[in-house]
């Protein structure tokens, strides 16, 4: 009888050790993906701002409306960005105004105006740089 609890108890332990064992590993697997996959969204969303909708014309006569997500790499510098909205806009304005209608509609170029306007961004922001911009609204007319 006291073998057969004996044998109970080891068997018990082993098995509690054995899903201690698998849930650590899956801890640190998940841990490392969740941090190999970068920012979460709360925190992007914390150190970006986004810009009203901008209307301009295109170099050939169109008309452009664009919104973007701007991802800073901190929250000051986002504070900073949102300060300095009106030197965005003027930014957006001129790029925009300078693209054809087949660059405005072709996604290689919104990758350039994107590009664009992170690096001319990056030049007046003193408490961060720019790490991203996304295009979140784009209607040509």
């Amino acid at each position: 009888m006291k073998a057969k609890l004996k044998l109970i108890i080891i068997m018990v332990i082993a098995a509690i050790t054995l899903l201690g064992l698998i849930w650590f590993g899956l801890y640190q697997f998940t841990t490392r993906e969740a941090k190999a996959n970068g920012q979460s969204a709360d925190d992007i969303l914390a150190s970006s701002i986004e810009t009203e909708p901008i209307t301009t014309n295109l170099e050939m006569g169109d008309y452009i409306k664009l919104r973007f997500r701007i991802q800073t790499n901190s929250e000051e510098a986002s504070e900073e960005l949102s300060e300095r909205d009106f030197q965005v806009r003027n930014i957006i304005l001129r790029l925009a105004a300078s693209m054809t209608d087949a660059e405005a509609k072709s996604p290689q170029g919104i990758e350039k105006l994107e590009e664009e306007l992170m690096n001319e961004i990056n030049e007046f922001l003193q408490s961060g740089t720019v790490v991203q911009v996304y295009t979140t609204d784009k209607i040509i007319q």
